[in-house]
């Protein structure tokens, strides 16, 4: 048989460990909380994109792709005007640009 002193301890081990386990429930509860949010979002903008892609007519599509050409022609001038002036500068003895 186990004493008086003996129970009580562990009585008071199983509170705490009671406690610590139901802040750790809380925590968790916030958590997936938290994250059902973030994916009901996520929801409804994949439907609102879907929505919009659904709709979408021959001439948005002929926008999209000129848009499309447009930024990388001058993604490529971009490029080519960084080259050119790299070529540029010139570096003095000890590797400093002497512009």
């Amino acid at each position: 048989m186990s004493t008086v002193k003996e129970v009580e301890a562990q009585l008071r081990k199983a509170k705490k460990e009671l406690k610590e386990i139901k802040k750790e429930l809380e925590e968790l509860t916030h958590r997936e909380k938290f994250y059902q949010d973030r994916l009901e979002i996520a929801h409804e903008k994949n439907a609102i994109l879907r929505e919009e892609k659904r709709n979408i007519t021959v001439d948005d599509v002929i926008a999209f792709q000129k848009s499309k050409a447009d930024y990388a022609s001058s993604q490529d001038q971009s490029l080519a005007k960084q080259l050119e002036k790299q070529e540029q500068v010139e570096f003095d003895s000890k590797g400093m640009s002497s512009e």
